[in-house]
């Protein structure tokens, strides 16, 4: 089988390669192929074009076609809405309306609150009162569709509510402010088959996180296990998609945000023993999710040299 990871640089990369690659054909893309580890043979690492091009759908058609790719797995938010709505090329994503809700962040508290789930107090900063708001100070403030931890800041007061956005520029409307949770956070790896039966839940305990996670180990928590089944099973979905959570001080299991897609944490999911791959072309319904093993992440950063 020949699958085409996009968003090739991502950090997680070189290790996907070295777990599956005699598995599978693996080939990586990126707009910026030197960002691709070079752990990943030069002949499997490919350029295409930033997601907002114009060509960006027929360059990744043409590259399919090319390396005669069975299966796309996106690592980028930007490509999401774009490559889920291909009908000639299966991908590792959930479908194309659950992607839409789950990239706007107070859509995607409104869907948790709509199934009677926990969610963090979420509102828009166009809604948000000097004088009212259910929401008590601090509090999380960030992009609507933002990704990676870019303009998520904790604020005190309704004055740097209006600070962050004269200084991100980005308009109220666009902006959330949440519940601060206080707790164990964990990205959970949600794995399920095309017909979105669940297969597999591992959730990664973040102990360090920079943007990307730093360093994390994939624990066996049921009660975790427990509310991210209670959201596959609320608002179900196909492929592969990682649940971002609050294990808080006061026992509350409150997830946060739902990103429908791989996280950089994907690989430690594979290296705990779980393959979601094999998982979402495995159609057969099970009511027993499949186990995994205990593992720790450690990121460190290598520095590379070209002579010229």
């Amino acid at each position: 089988m020949k699958i085409l990871f996009t968003g090739g640089g991502g950090v997680g990369n070189e290790a996907i390669y070295r777990f599956l690659h005699k598995q599978y054909d693996l080939h990586f893309a990126d707009a910026d192929p030197l960002t691709i580890s070079p752990v990943i043979p030069a002949k499997y690492r490919y350029a295409i074009p930033m997601a907002n091009d114009p060509s960006f759908i027929s360059v990744i058609n043409k590259l399919c076609d090319k390396l005669s790719i069975d299966l796309l797995v996106p690592g980028v938010d930007e490509e999401l809405l774009k490559i889920s709505q291909l009908d000639n090329i299966k991908s590792l994503l959930p479908q194309h309306k659950y992607i839409e809700t789950m990239l706007d962040k107070f859509q995607c508290a409104k869907a948790l609150e709509m199934q009677g789930l926990d969610y963090p107090l979420t509102e828009i900063a166009s809604n948000i009162d000097e004088k009212s708001s259910d929401i008590a100070y601090p509090c999380i403030v960030k992009p609507r569709n933002g990704r990676g931890s870019k303009n998520v800041n904790i604020i005190h007061s309704y004055k740097q509510l209006q600070a962050y956005l004269t200084l991100t520029g980005i308009k109220s409307s666009e902006v959330v402010v949440q519940e601060l949770l206080v707790g164990q956070e964990y990205t959970v790896l949600m794995s399920a088959d095309q017909n979105m039966n669940l297969k597999a839940i591992v959730p990664v305990k973040v102990d360090m996180k920079r943007g990307i996670t730093i360093r994390a180990q994939s624990h066996i928590n049921d009660i975790v296990i427990n509310k991210c089944h209670a959201v596959h099973d609320a608002i179900p979905a196909q492929g592969c998609y990682n649940i971002q959570l609050i294990y808080t001080n006061d026992g509350r299991v409150v997830p946060f945000e739902i990103n429908p897609r791989v996280s950089t944490t994907f690989c430690l999911g594979i290296a705990s023993g779980i393959d979601p791959i094999s998982n979402f072309l495995d159609n057969q319904r099970t009511d027993k999710l499949l186990g995994f093993n205990n593992v720790k992440l450690q990121r460190t950063w290598v520095n590379n040299f070209y002579d010229l």
